[in-house]
């Protein structure tokens, strides 16, 4: 995740994005799916936004109609740019900065009235807008506008201690990036985790008081996966199968072998008795790389267990 440390001077000024630009539009798609925390007996599932086809084109076509219309109704001469996931910008920042909402403990962006699931993209332009002053909402007290106050429910949820602190997330300890961003073995002491999740994590945000009354997006046509696509395939797909199942969801940024790691460990720590045939067929397909390690692993891990 290196790319998080680059381009300082652009992420405390987006100007430097776009040459001559007033204003930032602070744009949010909605994704919740209406999910629940987790019981025992529900199977491991996938992160609520990687269920919809890829959202960065959705959001820059929205985007762009938005800032067509922006520009039409109050100077015709601006220009702007769609910032979705593809810059260095602190989204979650500008968001706040409007006044809707606020960056809670769990470093989520929440807006007191519709929760935190939402994917945000940024319009930049160099139009001269009305822009109403906000004052910001303090995190820190809980009020109508928003704020955390003594709520540590996110905290609290997190099964691997990656919120320790306030405000803070610990990337090395969150189950987030080890099932997407990661590209090697998942340390095995994250693997009883990935019984409630084996792509992404969102008990931080299910556990948020904000989200309780949250609405829930409509399934539209950009809705393509269910909660918990089936563990043996997912462990065993060629590429074929990977891009029937993934092609065009945010699922492809772990890569299929990264998908095929996180289902076996699921299938591990779940005891799925399809197991020595799902290791059999990927130890096949993959002699070498990620998933032979952690086949590897996995003996090693039921052996102990």
């Amino acid at each position: 995740m290196d790319f998080m440390t680059a381009h300082q001077e652009l992420r405390a000024d987006p100007r430097g994005l776009l040459a001559g630009a007033r204003v930032a539009i602070i744009v949010g798609l909605p994704y919740n799916r209406g999910d629940k925390l987790h019981d025992a007996s529900s199977p491991p599932r996938i992160a609520q936004y990687a269920r919809w086809r890829d959202y960065h084109k959705t959001l820059k076509q929205r985007g762009e109609l938005v800032l067509a219309d922006v520009h039409a109704r109050f100077d015709t001469g601006a220009v702007g740019r769609v910032v979705v996931d593809s810059a260095p910008i602190m989204e979650r920042a500008l968001a706040a900065r409007g006044g809707r909402g606020f960056i809670g403990k769990n470093t989520c962006f929440i807006d007191p009235d519709q929760g935190s699931f939402f994917l945000l993209s940024e319009l930049l332009t160099t139009a001269d807008l009305p822009v109403a002053v906000a004052k910001p909402v303090d995190p820190a007290t809980r009020t109508v506008e928003g704020g955390c106050g003594t709520c540590k429910r996110c905290q609290v949820n997190c099964p691997t201690g990656a919120l320790s602190e306030d405000y803070r997330l610990d990337a090395n300890l969150c189950l987030s990036y080890w099932t997407i961003e990661h590209r090697g073995t998942i340390p095995e002491k994250f693997w009883p985790w990935l019984k409630q999740y084996y792509f992404g994590c969102d008990l931080c945000q299910l556990a948020c008081p904000y989200n309780r009354g949250a609405a829930v997006a409509a399934a539209d046509a950009t809705l393509k996966l269910e909660p918990a696509p089936d563990l043996f395939d997912v462990a065993t797909m060629d590429a074929s199968g990977y891009e029937r199942m993934f092609g065009g969801t945010p699922m492809t940024r772990a890569k299929r072998t990264g998908l095929m790691r996180n289902a076996l460990i699921a299938m591990s720590v779940t005891s799925d008795a399809r197991l020595p045939k799902a290791m059999a067929i990927a130890a096949m397909m993959e002699p070498d790389g990620v998933v032979a390690e952690t086949l590897e692993q996995i003996r090693r891990f039921d052996g102990q267990s």
